[in-house]
């Protein structure tokens, strides 16, 4: 391998991540998109091998002890696997895995029936963090990659519920990062209208019990994005994403996009113009009538 070869290698950051379900299912392409974004930021994403489920939404409600096992397990592998910090991208697994984490490392017992079931205890030396803590500096680099200034697109910022809820599980203080992902989100040239929704509940873990009582959380979403002037959502969990676009009967759709699909767009990344044809709310009208497309 060439010198200049091995010194590129050595810039990338490597970033090791929990994929979770969504991932791999309705949210496949915001990994695609994902994936694409760490790329221009000069990262090297790898998962962790032979995850599993975290048990996000059912099995705590279930079985609380049997899900966080479940999600221990997959601390267990992290540290067998020498990885420090697990980046987790969906904020539900977020909670789950992070809800283990603190459970585990205090509660013997449960411990002792995780090496049990998995052949040892978890150590506690896994550090489960959010991804947008990836994206600290990431406006300096994207400034760079956009070629296609999304002028036009009014985004409010949608962080969903969970982040922050439980304080003393999460320890997610969103405060530093919303105004860096905003920061972020203008470099685009996409408008980010104030608003006091963002991290109001959506509902998505009554989605399939509680329908109506959905609807009209969605529909209260809507109503004041629109009031506030966007012309759709950004978002940053799938499945709240999935949620906005699903739910809601009685205030017209918005399209919700994900910050690197619009970071995909922006810099024309390959593969761009497939991830909106799988939207729910079809983004492209939106898009075309703003020649973003």
């Amino acid at each position: 391998m060439s010198s200049a070869k091995s010194a590129g290698k050595k810039r990338l950051r490597r970033v090791h991540y929990y994929p979770g379900c969504s991932l791999m299912s309705s949210a496949k392409d915001f990994g695609t998109s994902l994936f694409q974004m760490f790329r221009l930021m000069g990262t090297w994403v790898e998962p962790l091998e032979d995850w599993n489920c975290c048990g996000a939404s059912p099995a705590h409600s279930v079985n609380p002890d049997y899900a966080t096992l479940l999600a221990g397990r997959n601390l267990l592998l992290a540290e067998r696997q020498g990885i420090d910090d697990l980046y987790v991208v969906c904020p539900s697994c977020f909670v789950r895995l992070r809800t283990a984490e603190k459970t585990l490392t205090t509660d013997g017992s449960l411990n002792a029936k995780l090496a049990k079931a998995c052949g040892r205890e978890y150590e506690g030396g896994v550090r489960v963090k959010f991804t947008p803590e990836i994206l600290s500096d990431a406006p300096i680099v994207f400034e760079k990659a956009v070629t296609n200034p999304l002028e036009g697109l009014r985004g409010v910022l949608y962080f969903g519920c969970l982040l922050t809820r439980p304080e003393w599980i999460t320890g997610f203080d969103i405060r530093p990062y919303e105004r860096k992902l905003k920061r972020l989100v203008n470099v685009l040239d996409v408008e980010t209208p104030d608003w006091s929704f963002s991290k109001q509940c959506c509902g998505s873990h009554l989605a399939v019990t509680k329908s109506d009582m959905v609807d009209g959380m969605v529909d209260r979403i809507r109503d004041h994005a629109r009031r506030a002037g966007a012309n759709c959502i950004i978002a940053f969990c799938p499945l709240c994403q999935v949620n906005l676009e699903l739910r809601g009967k009685e205030v017209e759709p918005l399209p919700v996009f994900y910050i690197s699909e619009l970071i995909g767009l922006a810099a024309r990344l390959p593969g761009h113009e497939n991830w909106v044809k799988k939207h729910l709310v079809d983004p492209r009208p939106l898009l075309s009538s703003l020649d973003l497309l």
